[in-house]
């Protein structure tokens, strides 16, 4: 099921307008605001370029609470981290949150504070589990666009890590042992490249091919290339 994201008393429309284009980045279209509606404003209208019906779709309540009556599963956010002093604030990352998320039943809630003080630990407190994404320690706090993006990606790109195979056949041995013969012809026959080096082409080639994970069409693609250098 797709996240739902949550924005706690966001203060910039800019910013708002940018998560709703992110969101449309990554499927999610269900945009929960605690707040008023006067943050929809001409900013995060410009901002959200042709993801605007994900604004104009957004609904407000008066506390995080309220917005969480109909989320089976929270999860907040924020760039401050702590350990064992502060429990509510023992992070996991976004990719372990986009494993996780296979799991989940339900309808997920992801928890946004605010640009300045993020979530307070009272509202952590109403979450389930607490994600905060690795950054430098120069300067870890990320703009809240930037950091619904990365989280949104995670889930994203976890879910599709099956479907980028499904029409990919890898390149079979046989097929690598006739592209690897093929480049030996043609090396061997090419007057340009010193005796010396011949060797050391055929051997970085071999390296190059077994470190490709190559399909079997880019194997035949190239073995067309060869054969027709040869003729």
């Amino acid at each position: 099921m797709k996240p739902v994201i949550i924005l706690v008393n966001p203060k910039y429309g800019g910013n708002v307008g940018a998560i709703s284009r992110c969101m449309m980045n990554f499927g999610v279209n269900e945009l929960k605001i605690v707040g008023n509606n006067s943050i929809i404003d001409k900013e995060a209208e410009i901002r959200a370029v042709h993801s605007k019906k994900i604004l104009n779709n957004a609904k407000f309540y008066g506390t995080l609470q309220e917005a969480l009556e109909d989320i089976d599963f929270a999860v907040g956010t924020s760039g401050a981290v702590s350990g064992d002093k502060n429990i509510k604030r023992i992070p996991i990352t976004p990719k372990e949150l986009a494993e996780k998320h296979k799991t989940i039943d339900g309808r997920l809630g992801l928890v946004f504070g605010r640009e300045d003080y993020g979530l307070y630990n009272d509202e952590l407190e109403l979450c389930d589990l607490f994600v905060s994404i690795p950054t430098s320690e120069d300067y870890p706090i990320m703009n809240l666009s930037h950091a619904v993006s990365i989280i949104l990606y995670e889930i994203y790109n976890s879910s599709l890590e099956k479907s980028y195979n499904i029409n990919t056949n890898k390149a079979s041995k046989i097929e690598k042992t006739v592209l690897l013969n093929l480049f030996g012809e043609f090396v061997n026959k090419n007057d340009t490249i010193p005796e010396y080096r011949k060797e050391l082409c055929k051997t970085i080639f071999k390296r190059l091919i077994s470190r490709a994970f190559i399909s079997g069409k880019e194997a035949h693609t190239l073995m067309g290339a060869f054969k027709h250098v040869k003729k």
